[in-house]
């Protein structure tokens, strides 16, 4: 009788160990902006999905945290795995067309800046490029329920097909800066249901809104500068967002 009861916990240690041993080896990540950091190293390699320990992530950060600092319009899919894992992966929608936005982006940038400018006057050059480029998209903007994967809230609605809503500015701006070797993330308000970008010029951080910038009716060349390179405190005026969160986004891109 003894040695069937050693004998059935022998079994229920090693079924415990077997449930635990994927947690004990996945990778511990420390914050939100680590795990988005590896699944955009992952999409942009075209990998398979990114395994985490599922105390450690919540899938709704993660995905604001991702859409901030990669330029893409895509769908994050989260599945919950035996011994407490989650297997995240980034599904980037319109893939071809999105990477043929990239490379547009790259020789619009290539044509707009120097390697004389300041950053300052690169992100100026980028700002008024995307500005003249793309109109508003109002008929899009007015619709009931907008599809969010459709082209103009990513970066080929606005570079490609030169019409986008906010979303298509900002994805497209930060892909702008990428080209030129400048970083920017898209900031998101659900408060405002709108978004647009921020960037760290010596230490500050300023924040640019491409579609403030860009008046409606279409104004061909025309560019505003109201909402360019703007402070905190200045931009609070008329918007709102999670200021704390892309300030800690800001600092682990360091």
């Amino acid at each position: 009788m003894k040695r069937a009861v050693g004998m059935l916990a022998l079994l229920l240690a090693a079924a415990g160990l077997i449930l635990w041993a994927p947690w004990a080896m996945t990778p511990h990540v420390q914050t939100v902006f680590e795990a988005a950091s590896l699944l955009e190293q992952d999409a942009r390699h075209g990998g398979n999905g990114v395994t985490f320990r599922a105390d450690e992530v919540d899938p709704d950060e993660v995905y604001r945290a991702l859409e901030a600092r990669y330029p893409y319009a895509f769908s994050l899919h989260a599945v919950e795995r035996p011994g407490r894992t989650t297997v995240m992966r980034v599904e980037v929608s319109r893939a071809a067309r999105q990477e043929q936005a990239r490379t547009y982006a790259a020789v619009l940038a290539d044509s707009c800046i120097s390697r004389e400018m300041s950053d300052r006057q690169k992100l100026r050059a980028l700002h008024d490029a995307l500005v003249r480029l793309c109109a508003y998209d109002e008929q899009t903007a007015e619709e009931d329920a907008p599809d969010g994967a459709a082209a103009p809230f990513a970066a080929d609605g606005a570079l490609i097909d030169h019409r986008a809503v906010c979303a298509g500015y900002g994805r497209a701006f930060s892909m702008l800066c990428e080209a030129a070797g400048l970083q920017a993330v898209y900031v998101s308000s659900e408060e405002m249901n709108h978004g647009w970008n921020a960037v760290r010029l010596e230490g500050q951080t300023y924040y640019i809104d491409c579609t403030f910038d860009d008046p409606v009716p279409d104004r061909g060349d025309y560019v505003s500068s109201q909402y360019f390179l703007m402070t905190e405190s200045q931009l609070a005026r008329t918007h709102v967002w999670d200021v704390a969160f892309y300030e800690r986004l800001l600092d682990s891109l360091l």
